[in-house]
């Protein structure tokens, strides 16, 4: 049946799909060009890479108008087109008519071009002797990530979703449907709309950061690679320390954006709960992290150049793995905020096998002719900082092989479950892993590079073991810190934080890297701010109404409010005061009382809400009041008409700042550290 559509804006999504293939071809030219420049013995090979450099500003420019594209349809809200349909819709506010481009599989995969095909225009103009092989890397990548966008059949199998497919295009039959309706546009008013949980001011932040930290994991693997082509096992280090260091920055803020959100946008009272998603993005972090210990350690000794060279491709291979659980549906049973399947799952597979047998056959081949064996010190800086690296790896593995379960259970046909209670399974492991992490720092600060008098050692470290002993007693004796476990793990934290202090102010090693002071320093901070604030967390809601509410766990957590009744709720008197409906979201006032005087007076008013989508159902946004020492959370479990009432869960987070403050200097840290070995680069150059 051939039907003349009236009103479609075909043009715009014609050319979209000319700039996905465009871009596509350009990509998968570029990767030929590079590498044919690069093994060119003639005059030939600056003519090849200037046809490279010319094809891969074109596929990052078709990039770009792709994106510009597609958000010309999202803005100008032509629900004709599938993506701009599904995600988008006329009520949204700028800011989430913003996120809803990286709110689908497309979108997502787009940002993650977008982003590596920047980062290689970088390259080109940085990368000098290195740029041919290292862009010959970049360039495959971004032929596989571009193939994701084309939507195309190719012997029976498709290759990609195109963010430019019509609405009607996804429908099986149109029989039965608007669109047997030449002019259903005008029956199609709206949009499907964001998820509501997305409906945050931290997912206009959180995605592109988090894209751009795995981009970025791209350039130390491509100069890995490049390293074996070109027989060349020392240089690279210093070029691709500052990259390492950039992609561990913007990875790790994309995470704590990405835990801020969930603080602010789910009810499960924290930022962190151990979700599959949550972890597959941690853990490429945490072997970056070991990578550039290990390739700190290899400036020095080589002995640690295998494992640099393991982790840091590693890395960008747990990057396609993260992208493979999160888009393959395989954790849509485990995960709150995991895509579907969309078809792609053999694509993710050969895009994620591709880069592990090259970067496995590459390693095999050079082992022998990088690897240098050396009688290791014991008592010296390089030797904990491998064993601390390794510490990491260890309890990297331990995250990614758990949250793999659904993948072994899909392979295996096996059907073994993920822990019941995620947080405290991972917290329990993890801990031992974060206990060491912290010794070796400590160790650390009082070590030089190779031999040490292991009396000097042992005098050094005297004052920060004795201040960490005294300082752990005000805590265990104020009952902050009950547990042995946490005991013991309070105790290395301060000998860490001790430690580092006494580094900054008396230079306990030489050289001393400032930059380093402040990432441990941050990252201790972070760790103790996670001790006390989830050792102390607490529920604060019990219900001390008159009505049931059906079993003793619902009522020893949540409290029941009728309008204007005021309620004890440990140390406050609660009132459910009024509402107020805007659109889909309804915003419930809750004055907190304190009594004084013998009449009531409001400390703080806190606004949660629901958000009821019409598709989607309802969702409910927590709200928070922060205060210096503690963090009181509070989201509604329920909520009745006949008599007017909410049902609601509040939580105390105490010393939540800690943690906050720890992530903002050990980013800072990252920060310095980068500038400093970008300085010292153009010194070198120069």
């Amino acid at each position: 049946m051939n039907i003349q559509y009236i009103g479609e804006h075909l043009f715009p999504g014609i050319l979209g799909k000319v700039f996905v293939w465009s871009s596509f071809f350009g990509a998968l030219l570029a990767a030929v060009f590079f590498m044919v420049s690069f093994y060119s013995k003639s005059n030939r090979g600056k003519q090849w890479l200037l046809g490279a450099r010319t094809l891969y500003i074109f596929h990052t420019l078709t990039l770009l108008g792709v994106s510009a594209v597609l958000y010309f349809l999202i803005f100008q809200h032509y629900f004709e087109f599938s993506y701009v349909w599904q995600y988008s819709s006329r009520s949204l506010g700028v800011e989430y008519i913003i996120s809803c481009f990286w709110a689908g599989q497309e979108g997502s995969f787009l940002v993650w071009a977008i982003w590596q095909a920047l980062i290689g225009v970088i390259l080109i103009f940085n990368a000098r002797e290195w740029e041919r092989p290292v862009m010959g890397i970049v360039s495959l990548s971004q032929v596989f990530v571009t193939s994701m966008l084309l939507g195309v059949q190719f012997l029976g199998t498709r290759i990609g979703t195109s963010p430019f497919t019509l609405l009607r295009e996804t429908i099986g039959s149109l029989s039965g449907t608007i669109f047997m309706e030449p002019g259903y546009l005008n029956l199609l008013k709206d949009g499907n709309g964001l998820n509501p949980l997305l409906e945050n001011i931290w997912m206009t932040i959180h995605p592109p950061i988090l894209f751009l930290g795995y981009a970025l994991a791209l350039v130390p693997f491509a100069y890995a690679l490049a390293s074996f082509l070109k027989k060349d096992y020392v240089s690279w280090i210093s070029r691709v320390l500052p990259w390492t260091i950039l992609s561990l920055t913007l990875l790790g803020a994309g995470i704590l954006l990405g835990g801020a959100w969930a603080y602010v946008s789910l009810t499960f009272g924290g930022f962190w709960s151990w979700d599959p998603v949550e972890n597959s993005s941690l853990v490429p972090w945490m072997t970056l992290i070991a990578g550039l210990h290990f390739l700190l350690i290899a400036r020095r000794q080589h002995f640690a150049l295998l494992s640099a060279y393991l982790f840091l491709c590693l890395s960008y291979i747990l990057v396609l793995y993260a992208s493979f659980l999160t888009r393959s549906g395989v954790l849509a049973d485990t995960s709150a905020h995991s895509f579907g399947d969309n078809g792609m799952t053999v694509q993710l597979i050969i895009f994620l096998l591709s880069f592990l047998v090259l970067s496995g056959i590459m390693i095999g081949v050079n082992i022998r002719k990088f690897h240098e064996k050396k009688k290791e010190e014991i008592l010296s800086r390089e030797f904990w900082m491998f064993i601390g690296s390794v510490i990491v790896v260890l309890a990297s593995f331990q995250i990614i092989f758990t949250t793999s379960i659904p993948v072994f259970n899909r392979i295996f046909g096996t059907d073994f479950a993920p822990p019941a209670n995620p947080v405290g399974f991972y917290n329990r492991w993890q801990m031992p892993f974060a206990l060491l992490v912290a010794a070796f720092i400590a160790f650390c600060q009082f070590l030089n590079y190779s031999r040490n008098d292991p009396k000097t050692f042992l005098r050094k470290m005297s004052w920060p073991l004795g201040i960490s002993l005294i300082l752990c007693i005000p805590f265990i004796l104020k009952g902050i810190i009950t547990q042995m476990n946490h005991v013991f793990f309070l105790f290395f934290i301060l000998f860490s934080f001790i430690s580092v202090l006494f580094n900054l102010l008396f230079r306990t090693v030489r050289p001393r890297n400032i930059g380093a002071v402040l990432t441990h320093s941050g990252f201790i901070f972070f760790l103790l701010g996670v001790l006390l604030t989830f050792s102390n967390s607490v529920i604060i809601s019990t219900n001390t109404s008159r009505f049931d509410l059906g079993d003793e766990k619902n009522n020893a957590e949540n409290l029941m409010l009728v309008k204007n009744d005021t309620l004890y709720m440990r140390g406050f008197y609660v009132t459910y005061v009024s509402k107020t409906i805007k659109g889909n979201l309804t915003e419930y006032r809750l004055d907190f009382l304190k009594r004084k005087d013998g009449r009531y007076v409001t400390e703080f008013s806190l606004f949660p809400s629901v958000n009821v989508h019409p598709r989607m159902g309802a969702v409910y946004n927590p709200a928070t009041r922060h205060f210096f020492n503690r963090d009181y959370y509070t989201y509604i479990s329920h909520v009745g008409n006949e008599p007017d009432y909410i049902v609601i869960k509040a939580i105390m987070n105490p010393y939540i700042n800690v943690l906050w403050a720890g992530a903002i200097l050990m980013t800072t840290g990252f920060i310095y550290a980068f500038w400093k070995r970008v300085r010292a680069r153009r010194i070198s150059n120069t």
